[in-house]
């Protein structure tokens, strides 16, 4: 069963002024402006993945589902972690995208780190189809049969045990591979939350 992601909602306690963004990234990812569309075939490159911050100081106006939510490495759908943020919590969101030339076939390695702490990382196509709603409203999202990351064993993503640096390796062969990361968006002056995003755990998987 998911896990509950439980914490203080910096919604719940004074507004949010904080914002969070991608900060520094390394390897083969390039940070760029939101862009006009990620349909397949919009972003190609062979030697590059695409990175951008899509929305900042955003109340979820429902609950959302993840598929990571601890730190570790994930090289299986099995190690996945998945949860649910709870709506009212304050989050941004940031995009990574990788899509080979044509039917051609790319290795990408490289991180991303952020000034706010990651609370979920979504990986998998049917999760990032209905994350779509916190995509950058100036971005037109794109379903394909290969969406997200096959999860399998030349392909990782990880969870830096600070929560702020989200590394990977993409083997993208047919389509594209894709990475939604969900960062905490803390209340000033709330240091608990900003120092730890999960702070309470309820329920993990079974």
């Amino acid at each position: 069963m998911p896990r509950t992601i439980a914490f203080v909602s910096a919604a719940a306690l004074v507004p949010a002024l904080a914002q969070a963004s991608i900060v520094a990234s390394g390897g083969d990812v390039l940070l760029i402006p939101p862009p006009p569309s990620m349909a397949l075939g919009a972003l190609e490159s062979n030697t590059t993945t695409h990175a951008w911050n899509e929305v900042s100081s955003f109340t979820l106006t429902a609950p959302l589902s993840v598929n990571a939510t601890l730190p570790g490495t994930y090289a299986s759908v099995g190690s996945l972690t998945p949860g649910v943020i709870p709506a009212g919590t304050v989050v941004s969101s940031h995009y990574l995208y990788s899509d080979p030339v044509g039917s051609s076939a790319g290795l990408y390695q490289g991180f991303m780190d952020f000034d706010q702490p990651v609370i979920g990382i979504i990986v998998l196509r049917p999760e990032l189809n209905a994350s779509d709603w916190v995509g950058a409203p100036s971005t037109i999202y794109a379903d394909n049969v290969a969406r997200g990351m096959e999860v399998i064993s030349n392909e990782f993503f990880f969870l830096s045990v600070s929560t702020f640096r989200v590394g990977f390796q993409f083997n993208t062969t047919s389509a594209t591979d894709d990475i939604r990361v969900i960062t905490l968006v803390p209340a000033p002056g709330v240091a608990g939350v900003c120092a730890f995003a999960g702070l309470l755990t309820a329920r993990r998987r079974r």
